[in-house]
């Protein structure tokens, strides 16, 4: 008998993404411009090294990924196979967050580049330890295509409130107190809805005779790369994650140098973003069980392909005043990268059970790890590509030429991405006649 999942326990499971999107969207927000000395502090390393640093560790990533997917898949522990990694992950992942912002030199020092290297790594590090194992669980709690896109659904109006509360808190407690209290504030929401996750599903041990159903590393990690399917979702997120991510790292630059306003007025175009977000949910919901999730992902790139170009032109249209227009075109966006938030977990949970069709082995954590580590090597390529425009083409209020080009560069990128996921043909429901129907 299939395991279904209460509407308690829904809500318990979805609310750590409130945690996790918080954390994110705190570091990709503000990592680059706290290191690089924006709102006319002094820089504690170059902006172009920065880019550097981050890409380069994206490197590890390859390695440490598919080998915790892997351990999370074939663990047998007493609690569950899960809920250990989020139960100890969870602290280890607040503290690396925290000790991101007390770099031990105040001014430009090799000893804040190696600070930034190892602390950002140990970051992406207890990240994945502690998300991949907890998004795992999809597959098992939502076994049909309706139930998981209601707890992806949920998932995504936890994780906007999350980032809502990083837009909205993260700027007005840093001009107040500093990037520690931030870092010890956000920390401490991040650890707790971890923590009360631990409340949602209730897993029984793994036994010796499931791991038979495991692949070897090696087999996994082969399987994953073959899989059509995963590489086109793969296009679609590393597309959509860079896109969105360059713009979260240029928003506090596009505030204070196009807008000409302080810090703490993030938080206002943040919270507009959010505010559309959340509301436009209910709709591709509904857009995903009309019409599939497959169409409603296609439909959301093709949007965001459209709208990230007019970026280039926000402040400068006559007419209306430049926050207003900020303040328009951020909640146009919202609308399809709303959808962009509902789909993925569910889509990877139908990859999950059409692997297992065709292997005959179940490895939910491998594709989650994957998906993780796309999300991560996205928010490293987006810190090389605001490293390289912003020096080359300028990010000041005498030349903001570089805030402005990131609009018509993601777009590029994001039709790049909509064309991959043309190869996606996975139906909702993956049943035994899939692979003679899609092959």
């Amino acid at each position: 008998m299939e395991k279904r999942i209460t509407f308690t326990q829904k809500l318990y499971y979805a609310q750590a993404c409130l945690g996790q999107n918080v954390i994110n969207l705190a570091v990709v927000t503000w990592v680059v411009y706290f290191f690089a000395g924006g709102g006319g502090r002094a820089p504690l390393i170059p902006i172009a090294l920065a880019g550097l640093v981050l890409g380069v560790g994206r490197i590890i990533d390859v390695v440490t990924d598919p080998l915790i997917g892997y351990w999370s898949d074939r663990s047998t522990y007493s609690g569950g196979r899960r809920r250990p990694f989020i139960l100890w992950g969870a602290p280890l992942l607040t503290i690396s967050f925290f000790l991101l912002w007390i770099p031990p030199v105040p001014g430009e020092s090799w000893w804040n580049v190696l600070w930034l290297f190892v602390f950002i790594n140990m970051f992406f590090l207890l990240f994945t330890i502690t998300t991949v194992p907890y998004r795992s669980v999809i597959p098992d709690i939502a076994p049909d295509s309706r139930e998981r896109i209601s707890v992806a659904a949920w998932m995504a109006v936890f994780g906007t409130v999350g980032v809502m509360i990083a837009s909205i808190g993260s700027g007005p407690i840093i001009q107040a107190f500093g990037y520690p209290a931030m870092g010890l504030v956000l920390g401490l929401i991040v650890l707790l809805s971890f923590w009360l996750s631990l409340l949602g599903v209730k897993e029984q041990p793994r036994s010796e005779a499931d791991l038979q159903t495991i692949l070897s590393l090696k087999e996994a990690t082969v399987q994953t790369i073959k899989n059509k399917h995963f590489l086109a979702f793969a296009a679609a997120i590393v597309s959509f994650q860079v896109g969105l991510q360059v713009f979260m790292i240029v928003l506090p630059f596009f505030v204070t140098v196009i807008l000409g306003e302080g810090e703490a007025q993030v938080a206002l175009y943040q919270g507009t973003f959010v505010v559309i977000m959340v509301a436009s949910l209910p709709l591709w919901s509904w857009l995903g069980n009309r019409f599939g999730k497959r169409r409603g992902q296609l439909l959301s790139l093709l949007l965001v392909a459209i709208l990230y170009p007019l970026y280039y032109f926000v402040g400068n249209l006559p007419g209306l005043a430049p926050n207003i227009q900020a303040l328009i075109y951020f909640g146009l966006l919202a609308v399809p990268i709303s959808g962009l938030y509902v789909f993925p977990n569910a889509l990877v949970g139908d990859i999950t059970d059409y692997d297992e069709l065709k292997t005959r082995k179940r490895r939910e954590a491998m594709y989650y790890a994957g998906f993780g580590f796309m999300e991560k090597a996205a928010w490293a390529i987006s810190a090389f590509l605001v490293s390289i425009i912003f020096p080359v083409f300028g990010f000041t209020v005498d030349n903001p030429l570089g805030i402005r080009l990131v609009g018509p560069i993601v777009g590029a990128i994001s039709v790049f991405g909509f064309l991959g996921f043309c190869y996606y043909r996975l139906p909702d429901t993956i049943k035994g006649k899939t692979l003679e129907e899609i092959e």
